[in-house]
């Protein structure tokens, strides 16, 4: 008799992805978009992802009219690595950091998407 083949065990280890976003949400569709794949893997648990705003978009998002980006927002606030961006933001839950904290989150995650 032929043993049944073992399914391997494969590490309950999450990916870290990091999304780099060059535009603001609310007035670019792209931006929107990466924002909209953020939210969708987050929950699944898998993924981590780590949003990075490059632009000071802080006003805006913290005041947009747009209920899906809010839902997005709200989501990755709280299932997220984080929220960053490298320019001042008066919005207290986006953290802002430079170009070498930027890098630092690039080199330690596993895969990083530029929107």
């Amino acid at each position: 008799m032929v043993p049944f083949p073992q399914k391997k065990l494969t590490s309950q280890r999450h990916i870290n992805a990091l999304f780099v976003i060059e535009g603001c949400p609310a007035e670019n569709r792209r931006a929107k978009e990466a924002l909209r794949i953020a939210a969708g893997i987050s929950p699944w648990g898998k993924v981590r992802p780590t949003i990075c705003f490059s632009h000071s978009f802080g006003q805006t998002l913290g005041q947009a009219h747009d209920p899906e980006i809010d839902r997005y927002l709200k989501l990755l606030r709280e299932t997220s690595g984080g929220l960053f961006t490298l320019a001042k933001s008066e919005v207290d839950w986006l953290r802002q950091i430079d170009q070498t904290s930027l890098a630092k989150l690039e080199a330690d995650t596993d895969t990083a998407l530029h929107f």
